[in-house]
């Protein structure tokens, strides 16, 4: 009898270690990264960085975003909040102010340019966690303003890497600077990692990819290195951005970040560090995600990600006491590359200025088209109600007038988005993007490999195809055992999952399902 009595308190011992809270949690989101890229590329990564996560870690093979369009905002709004977009509120990067003369409001801007989160209306996990604990700390970095407030909300602390290539931060977070940033901008670290080179980390035979635009590939690295002088140029801050060094900057920051967590003798609750890598993504717009370029950031990266965990595990030796989670804002098409057959792009200009003439044409001259991007179509509002005719029979006529557009899968108006659940599997992302205060008139989405042109890049994502929804999602530590998850399940549950794994209520506005297979770890 004594005997099984200590079983059952030796038992009731190991679920209590099992289920033990972590004391940190780092998410670490690679911007335009496919779910695909962890295996492709599985050969040339280290044992200590992605392949450590995957073997180590519990692996959701099939994650998706489940909104059309996949923007990165949106996408990581998702992410933070537990939401879809229809509730969380991020549905573009920009939108029209209807109460003001169609005035276009900028996500994390004020109407003087200033950074504000006044536009965020959900609370995010970040906001969750100091807001259940006043001990704990919750802190954000990324590489651009919108991926870094986006990810922290309303409150906490939050950085990103402003247009001189200094850290920064809003008023809404903190009026100044901590201290040891100042004197970390003051040491001009970030401009440091600049190499004015992008030098290839691997020799050429042992890249899977083969279209090569800027980068050096030597036989001999080393050798190839030492070739070269240091050329840092007054651009620096843009190559930051756009070559691998831009992921070491991060990181630099991110390892000191957590050392003054650490250090923190009043901040003993759980500690939270989002990290949001914008350079993967924008290095894949501009090779392309079948680039030299994109696989060898993709190596660097692999480095970074090992050695910042080797800090965090040396700091928390204790596997319960971290959780890594890795993930994605969302994947990228090959567009333009040496991967797909067939691409094209759609010219949103062209586009709005046919369709403003056909509706011209029917409802008489004017401005009816305020804006055709990023997958939503603004109609002139206030000229529709001058003409006293029906918002929903202009969203009808100019709806059914762009399915003629070459490239146009699919449109949905506001009016039939409003007015009950979609029901094909195309409409039904649109519906779950669509928030009535900030969408257009008209959402639509493109046919397979068709893309909006954008500028210069070659690779834009935001379609409802698995090329661009599929993102990789692991969750590493925190006493989970490693195994694959081959369930289909998308985005909205990475906050609601990651707040039971810490014990806390999920975030207000959060929808998305629990994990249920994470519950007993």
């Amino acid at each position: 009898m004594h005997r099984f009595i200590v079983s059952i308190f030796a038992l009731f011992g190991v679920f209590a270690t099992a289920a033990a809270q972590p004391k940190i949690v780092v998410n670490i989101v690679v911007g335009g990264m496919k779910a695909s890229d962890l295996e492709r590329y599985e050969s040339n990564f280290s044992d200590k960085g992605f392949n450590l996560l995957k073997s180590g870690g519990v692996v959701f093979a099939e994650c998706y975003t489940d909104f059309v369009p996949s923007s990165s905002e949106m996408a990581l709004a998702t992410i933070a909040t537990g939401a879809l977009p229809s509730m969380h509120g991020i549905s573009s990067t920009r939108w029209y102010d209807r109460t003001s003369g169609n005035t276009i409001v900028e996500l994390c801007r004020t109407r003087n340019g200033r950074p504000t989160a006044e536009h965020f209306t959900a609370p995010t996990l970040a906001q969750t966690i100091t807001a259940t604990d006043k001990t704990a700390r919750a802190v954000t970095i990324a590489h651009n303003i919108n991926s870094a407030m986006v990810l922290a909300g309303r409150s906490g602390e939050c950085y990103w890497i402003d247009d001189i290539g200094n850290w920064a931060t809003a008023e809404c977070y903190s009026a100044t600077l901590p201290e040891w940033v100042t004197k970390y901008n003051e040491s001009c670290i970030n401009r440091s990692h600049v190499l004015g080179t992008w030098f290839g980390k691997l020799p050429k035979s042992k890249y899977l990819n083969s279209r090569v635009t800027d980068i050096q590939i030597y036989d001999i690295y080393a050798k190839a290195k030492s070739m070269f002088a240091k050329k840092v140029t007054d651009k620096w801050v843009s190559e930051l951005k756009s070559t691998p060094v831009g992921n070491d900057a991060l990181f630099d920051f991110a390892t000191k970040m957590v050392d003054k967590m650490v250090a923190d003798s009043e901040k003993t609750g759980c500690k939270m560090l989002n990290i949001c890598l914008d350079t993967p993504r924008i290095i894949a717009e501009k090779y392309g995600p079948d680039s030299v370029e994109y696989e060898d950031m993709l190596y660097y990266l692999d480095e970074s990600i090992a050695e910042f965990m080797a800090h965090i595990t040396a700091k928390y030796p204790a596997k319960n006491d971290y959780l890594f989670l890795l993930t994605s804002d969302h994947g990228n098409g090959n567009h333009n590359s040496e991967q797909s057959d067939f691409r094209d792009s759609f010219n949103t200009r062209q586009a709005a200025v046919i369709l403003n003439a056909f509706l011209s044409a029917q409802f008489g001259q004017g401005s009816w088209v305020l804006s055709l991007e990023k997958g939503a179509i603004y109609l002139n509002r206030d000229l529709i109600y001058a003409k006293r005719l029906s918002i929903a029979e202009i969203q009808n006529e100019a709806a059914t007038f762009a399915m003629q557009f070459r490239g146009v899968a699919n449109t949905a108006t506001a009016t039939a988005m409003l007015g009950g659940v979609m029901s094909s599997s195309t409409s039904r992302l649109m519906q779950n993007s669509f928030y009535a205060r900030r969408s257009g008139d008209i959402l639509y989405c493109l046919q397979p490999n068709y893309y909006e042109l954008i500028d210069d890049n070659i690779s834009i994502s935001g379609s409802p195809y698995n090329y661009d929804r599929h993102i990789p999602l692991i969750f590493y530590g925190a006493g989970l055992r490693g195994r694959i998850i081959d369930r289909k399940m998308d985005s909205s549950s990475i906050a609601v999952t990651t707040a039971y794994l810490l014990g806390i209520t999920r975030p207000d506005c959060a929808d998305g399902q629990l994990i249920y297979e994470l519950r007993n770890r």
